[in-house]
């Protein structure tokens, strides 16, 4: 499932998609049921600074057998280097998550993001310069989450409501990375028990919210005092946020909720 900023430029429109899925994992026991959101805008206004498109962001859901992904890109110097990455990332995830991972424990989940990411890095190949994107990816496989990002996107670990950063700021991915060049990237594992939630940003909504964040994270998971909101309606209320404090640049957010109930549904919504 994919939300290109392309498709969206309208200043204040914020789109939504949400699935839920329960997926085995890599010794092929049924895991927990989790749900996927993301919401993408343009942002509230017109950006701060000079840019090639209203709207250069990108975000990507997918499950299977093999786990869950989200990633969330920010194109530099135009779209193209977010897209590229997003549908390649969309393409290679089709076939790697169709099956549970290969390989004991973390190793194999470590094995399959390098391998998801690897594909992104070469989408972006014959993109031309100076098109680049910064990209977080986050896989969740059994109790485990392994993380890969480039360039400023931001990648945490929320626990009983207060957001953990687990990315680092890189270089931004372009066309003069290479996937065969690239295998030694870190990958960052941590543990995922109940309840916890993992999020991932474009530094719109960092930026803009500013040291308000970890409290806004925390008041959009408790449903801001009203019934506890899916994870859709979580990704969208943190763009919304972001949004109010006066966002001059695209803002958008992928996020993985546990979820009562399994199933295969996906759906877009404005």
């Amino acid at each position: 499932m994919l939300l290109l900023g392309p498709d969206h430029p309208t200043l204040r429109e914020t789109v939504i998609a949400g699935m839920s899925a329960c997926v085995d994992g890599t010794d092929n026991r049924r895991g927990d049921p989790a749900a996927l959101g993301a919401a993408l805008s343009a942002g509230w206004l017109p950006k701060a600074v000079p840019s090639v498109e209203p709207n250069e962001d990108g975000v990507m859901l997918a499950a299977g057998p093999g786990g869950l992904l989200l990633a969330v890109a920010d194109g530099h110097g135009g779209s193209a280097a977010a897209t590229a990455a997003l549908r390649a990332l969309a393409v290679a995830a089709a076939n790697l998550l169709a099956a549970p991972v290969e390989g004991a424990g973390c190793r194999g989940g470590a094995r399959l993001v390098r391998a998801l990411a690897a594909a992104a890095v070469d989408g972006v190949s014959d993109v031309a310069e100076p098109a680049r994107t910064a990209l977080g990816l986050v896989l969740a496989v059994d109790e485990s989450i392994f993380s890969i990002g480039y360039g400023d996107t931001l990648t945490a670990l929320v626990r009983r409501g207060r957001p953990r950063v687990i990315s680092t700021p890189s270089e931004f991915l372009g066309p003069g990375t290479r996937g065969s060049q690239d295998e030694g990237r870190s990958v960052e594992r941590r543990r995922r028990r109940p309840g916890d939630v993992v999020l991932i940003v474009s530094d719109g909504v960092p930026d803009y919210l500013g040291r308000a964040f970890p409290e806004a994270v925390g008041a959009v998971l408790r449903g801001d005092g009203r019934s506890a909101p899916d994870a859709p309606a979580v990704a969208r209320a943190l763009v919304g946020r972001a949004g109010t404090a006066g966002a001059g640049d695209n803002i958008t957010t992928a996020v993985l909720l546990p979820a009562a109930a399994p199933s295969w549904r996906a759906r877009l919504r404005r």
